[in-house]
């Protein structure tokens, strides 16, 4: 790769990162404000609004994917069991692995966490095809693969 080439591509970089966290900010401070109205912090509703679906995640998956200790995921979870959010379980092959999954009150306020993010959206989203947001998506998965 010449000197040109890496010039281009960390360019390229900083702009699709800028445009990522531009797009994201969108909705931070409503979701900031409905996890403090639930009374949870804004880092804890992270499991919130990015688990798709009804699944049964263990606590070190849970640190992995937040990016943090494992020591600060149980005190997360300690908050949302407390507050009625998640059910923690031991992993009935090992007692040293605690599951998590959000319960039916957990379920609705993931709700209320996409419905804000999808009513934050870009103003221009709407200029993009179906085909293109589609193709959007497709890219942003590959590049956030674990």
């Amino acid at each position: 790769m010449s000197y040109n080439e890496a010039m281009i591509s960390k360019r390229l970089q900083e702009e699709l990162s800028l445009l990522i966290i531009r797009s994201s900010m969108k909705g931070k401070y409503a979701i900031v404000q409905i996890a403090e109205d639930n009374h949870i912090t804004p880092y804890a509703s992270h499991d919130f609004v990015f688990t798709r679906t009804r699944t049964t995640r263990t606590m070190k998956s849970l640190a992995k994917f937040m990016s943090c200790d494992p020591s600060n995921v149980t005190g997360i979870i300690e908050q949302l069991v407390s507050e009625g959010f998640v059910d923690r379980k031991e992993s009935l092959n090992d007692r040293r692995i605690k599951t998590v999954s959000l319960t039916n009150k957990g379920l609705a306020l993931r709700d209320k966490f996409l419905e804000i993010t999808t009513s934050t959206r870009l103003p221009n989203l709407d200029s993009l095809s179906d085909d293109e947001i589609e193709q959007l998506i497709a890219i942003l998965e590959k590049a956030n693969r674990n």
